[in-house]
């Protein structure tokens, strides 16, 4: 799979693949105008995405509603290097679900692609060209 992210103004970075694009910037605090998500946040976001999107495909399989659905998550950065230390995702399910449901559902949200690409870290290379 390909990406493309290119520089826009000050700390605005555009991010294209395929047909879609997403915007990151800074807080004004660092520099940025707060016009989008900073990169942790928006990797955070990736992974409560994925977990949603996760999370619907077990209610769609198991005839499950998906109304107020929610995934919440906080966390913290550490240093040394700096960088997010800790992740906690908090699932609100506003429905009466049975014990199994309820397990079946975390196990498939604990499955989620980025979950699992957090657990099992990618090798990653960075070039200068």
């Amino acid at each position: 799979m390909k990406m493309e992210v290119s520089w826009q103004e000050n700390f605005i970075f555009k991010a294209k693949c395929g047909d879609y694009e997403v915007l990151t910037d800074q807080h004004q605090t660092e520099g940025g105008t707060d016009k989008a998500l900073t990169p942790a946040e928006l990797f955070v976001a990736s992974l409560g995405t994925c977990i949603g999107v996760y999370i619907v495909r077990f209610c769609k399989r198991h005839n499950l509603p998906t109304e107020g659905l929610k995934v919440l998550l906080d966390w913290t950065v550490v240093k040394d290097p700096w960088r997010i230390g800790s992740i906690k995702a908090e699932i609100h399910y506003p429905h009466n679900i049975s014990e199994s449901e309820k397990k079946g559902l975390l196990r498939m949200a604990e499955s989620c692609f980025v979950h699992e690409t957090i657990l099992h870290p990618p090798e990653i290379k960075v070039e200068l060209k």
